[in-house]
């Protein structure tokens, strides 16, 4: 019994101490997980912001872009209505300019009737008084030769003399008897309006963002309070755009050094239909700012787990569950953080839709009634001859279309009540909604699982369906629309298909089909989560096939969901006579 008891003393006081770094060491390695996972969420959610501010820099560098096509659209509009004017087409000059001082434009713009060596009629001056002539102007001959070779032009930044500033001219080529050019009709906008269109898209103090034309001269530019045209271009933005006169849409991402020697991410978007080139320039550190603060934030957590498992190891025997509760808590603290987060960026996108819809039918829709009404009073008070009768009729009918297709427009916009109702009936009661006011007939074939998706993805697939049934409206000229969807394979497919007349080529050696603004946005959407879209056109008509593949999505947490009920529930509505 004596040596049993001499050796169990030799024994333990050896024991004692492995048995403490074993303990150590466990709580040190489970520290050292712990922090790996935290950090790893921390730095997923800094990942998740960097690439949240690069998209919303390349979202707004699309978004500046097509707002200034469409003030060009519109004005090539209306610039075709003034062309089949019965005071132009009489040459009654007089007659003509006071069409122009009567005719609605942007602020700051005006309306020039020049012919090929001078300005006739000038609504920014009274008629007969002296108007300069072309040559007077630098690069006339390019100027009228593009307006003649295009038929529509658009220049890029120039000086008006009549006015002394900065503007640019939207120009629409008149033909004579004989085909030939002998006219053409300009639309001036002025500094105040270029400005006012490039103020309507906000982006944070530091950012740069701003319009170039083909030449990549500044037309206005903006960077906190200065305004203006004197920030130029991106250094390496001409090797992006190799040819500016293309008809061809470009756009992308690169690093650069501007001309304060701040390193910037630059978004642009390069326009086929103005060859004008939009671009937001965003500090490189503003990006990576949220993985510098996530580094700082993972490294101050972790000497904290690792103080903490040192701790925990010392005191393994009375206060085991105490340390690890607390790392419980901060785990689940961090995944609550990420998840918030998501959910706030997709109201924020839902809400620049909704206010889309809103300004639509509280402004531009009723500046297209206001139009009618006028036209309808001046044709009460002017001479009624056949020829201007029959141009009102045809305004009129021009007027009452764009209202109905602005109408419809805003019913894809409206915010339908996806959290309450669920994917499968949102979808079916839009897609016979829309039916309805287009005239279409439509099939619907949508499975009850699509409740089931996380709800970003929903959204996502909504969007995608109302844009795919927009173009089928505007372009395909269709009687029947089919939409599908169905879960198979790891996969949500959804197919939407028309028996239209198909798709526009731009010739017979190019198989590549055109595409405006809503195709590339529709590919955005689905790209986020790892998707795709596919197109297929023929004589028979158009498929539209958005692919999700379900395997890659993480399923979005009960909180995340409830998160993103309550924000949609409290995010303004558009009123309902847009969805009328």
């Amino acid at each position: 019994m004596t040596d049993a008891a001499n050796q169990y003393a030799v024994r333990s006081p050896g024991g004692e101490p492995r048995v403490k770094t074993t303990i150590l060491l466990t709580f040190l390695g489970m520290g050292a997980v712990a922090c790996l996972v935290a950090g790893s969420l921390m730095f997923a959610r800094a990942h998740n912001e960097s690439a949240a501010i690069t998209q919303q820099a390349v979202t707004r560098a699309g978004a500046i872009s097509f707002a200034f096509d469409q003030e060009v659209a519109a004005i090539n509009y209306l610039l075709k209505g003034l062309s089949k004017s019965p005071a132009l087409l009489s040459g009654d000059l007089p007659a003509l300019h006071d069409q122009f001082k009567a005719t609605p434009i942007p602020e700051d713009s005006w309306l020039i009737f020049n012919d090929l060596e001078k300005q006739l009629v000038n609504s920014l001056r009274p008629f007969g008084a002296p108007l300069p002539r072309h040559a007077s102007f630098a690069n006339y001959q390019e100027q009228i030769d593009r307006i003649r070779d295009r038929g529509w032009a658009v220049s890029g930044r120039m000086f008006a003399q009549v006015k002394g500033t900065v503007v640019v001219a939207l120009s629409l080529r008149l033909n004579g008897a004989d085909g030939q050019m002998t006219h053409w009709l300009t639309t001036i906008l002025g500094d105040a309006r270029l400005r006012s269109l490039l103020g309507e898209q906000h982006v944070p103090p530091a950012w740069t963002k701003g319009v170039y034309d083909r030449k990549l001269e500044p037309i206005v530019v903006a960077r906190g309070a200065q305004v203006g045209s004197a920030i130029p271009p991106p250094a390496g933005l001409a090797a992006k755009i190799p040819d500016p006169s293309s008809h061809d849409t470009v756009e992308g991402l690169f690093e650069d050094i501007d001309e304060n020697g701040i390193a910037v991410l630059v978004a642009y978007r390069h326009s086929g239909a103005t060859n004008w080139t939009t671009v937001v320039a965003v500090p490189l550190s503003a990006v990576r700012a949220p993985l510098h603060a996530s580094l700082l934030q993972i490294s101050g957590l972790g000497i904290v787990l690792l103080l903490a498992s040192g701790a925990a190891a010392i005191l393994a025997a009375r206060f085991m569950e105490r340390p690890l509760k607390e790392l419980s808590d901060q785990l689940v603290s961090s995944t609550r953080q990420v998840d918030e987060l998501s959910g706030q960026l997709l109201v924020l996108q839902e809400e620049e839709r909704q206010q889309i819809a809103r300004e639509l039918h509280d402004s531009t829709a009723q500046h297209l009634v206001a139009a009618n009404l006028g036209l309808a009073m001046l044709m009460g008070e002017v001479i009624p001859t056949e020829a201007a009768r029959k141009n009102a009729e045809e305004i009129e009918s021009l007027l009452g279309k764009a209202l109905r297709e602005l109408r419809i427009f805003t019913y894809l916009l409206h915010p339908p009540d996806l959290a309450r109702d669920g994917l499968q009936t949102t979808l079916r009661e839009f897609i016979e909604g829309f039916a309805e006011r287009t005239k279409l007939i439509p099939r619907i074939r949508i499975p009850e699982e699509v409740d089931a998706l996380p709800v970003d993805i929903q959204w996502s697939i909504l969007r995608v369906v109302q844009e795919a049934l927009a173009n089928v409206h505007r372009h395909a000229s269709a009687k029947h629309v089919a939409v599908d969807a169905r879960m198979s394979l790891g996969r949500l497919v959804v197919r939407i298909r028309d028996d239209g007349h198909g798709m526009a080529r731009r010739g017979s050696d190019d198989r590549q089909v055109r595409f405006g603004v809503g195709i590339p946005g529709m590919r955005a959407r689905l790209k986020q989560f790892g998707g795709d879209l596919r197109i297929k056109t023929g004589l028979r008509g158009t498929s539209v096939i958005a692919i999700v593949p379900l395997s890659l999505i993480g399923r979005a947490s009960t909180r995340a969901e409830h998160l993103l009920e309550v924000l949609l529930a409290r995010a303004p509505r558009v009123p309902k006579q847009a969805a009328s």
